[in-house]
């Protein structure tokens, strides 16, 4: 009740009439250069969802990490997006120890629109391309051994209706969320300004059937084709429904209301949009840097807790909802 009785005490003086909002960001020196933490709701919104304490708390990381082929034990990998199946077992490892779990594309949109509660330390599995044979051979023992999930960013487009058959197999594992990677997926259909506007409806549009027609979902997330993105291409997919992407950039983790974004990202002025994805070659680093992120992120909203709730009660107008609790405890 101490923190309670405090807020109302200075809610009450006339000091307090005209809070200022909290206007520095958290910012983090681990962070490559160029690379900025971007924030995306209004204040009050952010706030009434921060300080919940029925949702996720201050801290909470996400890491997407985006994977391609993994090599059989003792190969050695061909191209640069490839990892071995020795230090997918290190990542796997590595992600237990530290206490990560995963999450899907629909947990992870209402995280960063809501807060919604998830893991404080997660992560979401992004397999690109139509590799089905990498999550049946290396993913899924893993998955059912941790109660985990994996996205597949799938190429629609491409698929025979064999590798259908085989998907709608692997859906039956309750582990696999399919989200849209393109229609066809090659160098010409990649979104650049010289792009088409045919190209872009039909890599955009013509996936969302596709994926409905063979797991009864529709795609929520889109995962660039190549990591491109352009406004015309956020645009489109923003009227097919689409409401999370992801590129090929690796920035750092996701907290909520906090997107690392470099220029190129920044320039769309759409964070939900340009979501960065660590890649799996350097997953076990990527991994400790969140950890270190979010325990920053720990001491830094603890410091700003009672001005931003200052700020709450004061300055925003719209009522808690019923759900939201904001913290009657002791101050720690």
């Amino acid at each position: 009740m101490v923190l309670a009785l405090l807020l109302v005490t200075l809610i009450s003086s006339p000091v307090f009439a005209d809070v200022e909002p909290p206007v520095s960001p958290f910012s983090t020196s681990l962070l490559r250069p160029g690379v900025t933490g971007e924030a995306y709701l209004d204040p009050c919104r952010y706030l009434q969802y921060q300080w919940d304490t029925n949702r996720s708390a201050p801290g909470t990381v996400v890491v997407p990490i985006m994977f391609h082929s993994i090599t059989q034990p003792g190969k050695t990998p061909q191209e640069n997006t490839a990892i071995t199946a020795e230090y997918f077992a290190e990542i796997i490892r590595h992600a237990r120890e530290l206490g990560f779990e995963t999450i899907t594309s629909g947990e992870l949109l209402r995280f960063l629109k809501y807060n919604e509660s998830i893991p404080p330390r997660s992560m979401i599995f992004i397999v690109d391309d139509r590799r089905l044979g990498v999550v049946q051979e290396h993913f899924l023992p893993v998955l059912e051994a941790n109660d985990w999930t994996v996205t597949l960013a799938y190429i629609t487009g491409a698929a025979t209706e064999t590798e259908w058959t085989r998907m709608e197999e692997l859906l039956k594992t309750n582990r696999l969320d399919v989200q849209a990677h393109g229609f066809l997926h090659n160098g010409s259909t990649y979104f650049t300004k010289w792009t088409p506007e045919d190209v872009i409806q039909q890599e955009i549009w013509k996936p969302i059937s596709l994926i409905e027609q063979h797991t009864g979902e529709r795609p929520l997330a889109f995962i660039w084709p190549g990591g491109n993105f352009t406004p015309r291409s956020i645009e489109v997919a923003h009227t097919a429904g689409y409401q999370l992407g992801f590129t090929a950039y690796s920035r750092g983790p996701l907290m909520f209301n906090w997107i690392p974004l470099g220029q190129p990202e920044r320039d769309m002025q759409d964070p939900l949009m340009v979501l960065p994805r660590a890649w799996s070659t350097a997953a076990y680093v990527n991994l400790d840097e969140a950890v270190a992120i979010g325990n920053q992120y720990i001491a830094f909203s603890a410091s700003r807790k009672i001005q931003e709730l200052l700020y709450y009660y004061t300055q925003c107008p719209a009522p808690l909802t019923t759900s939201s609790q904001f913290p009657t405890q002791k101050m720690e």
